[in-house]
């Protein structure tokens, strides 16, 4: 006898955020082909049969100057306006140990209820805290993911043949 998938009422959580991450990932990869991205399985979608990605993204690029990077994306969605509740992210440890492997791991908040994005860094989140969340406020509000992710290094999501200061800084 086979036993029906039952969805979790908590699978598509986040799924816009995820979903306009991914819009942006397909456009930032297609305009180099030294840049791709794979989007990860989702155990809580699969219904926990698989084992927990690390990540909801990984990538990897090579820019202008020859400098390869890699790394995880981990998008979140809250409707809290400044807040991250630290239970929502039992990635971190994964991500902590990527980014020590030599990965460039950000976590995307997406506010629901302003429309806004956050870019956070893994050294970020290990900083000084309340004790059930981060509190996000002194970190800028972005429109867009673009706009989020060019915030933290920018040089990793650049736009195909754009230089940047730090580039050029490193080249020299």
């Amino acid at each position: 006898m086979t036993v029906p998938f039952k969805r979790s009422r908590f699978s598509n959580r986040g799924k816009k955020a995820e979903e306009a991450v991914q819009r942006f990932l397909t456009d930032w990869a297609s305009q180099s082909s030294t840049r791709e991205y794979n989007r990860l399985v989702d155990s809580k979608a699969a219904g926990r049969i698989i084992k927990a990605a690390a990540a909801d993204f990984e990538y990897c690029c090579k820019t202008a100057y020859g400098e390869e990077f890699h790394g995880l994306i981990e998008v979140k969605e809250t409707e809290h306006e400044y807040r991250l509740a630290k239970d929502k992210l039992p990635q971190l440890p994964r991500l902590r140990k990527r980014q020590k492997c030599g990965g460039r791991c950000f976590v995307l908040v997406f506010h629901s209820t302003l429309g806004m994005w956050r870019a956070l860094t893994i050294p970020y989140l290990e900083g000084p805290s309340d004790k059930g969340s981060w509190n996000l406020s002194d970190l800028p509000a972005h429109d867009s993911v673009a706009e989020a992710l060019a915030s933290v290094p920018r040089d990793v999501f650049e736009k195909a043949g754009e230089v940047t200061t730090a580039a050029l800084q490193r080249a020299r």
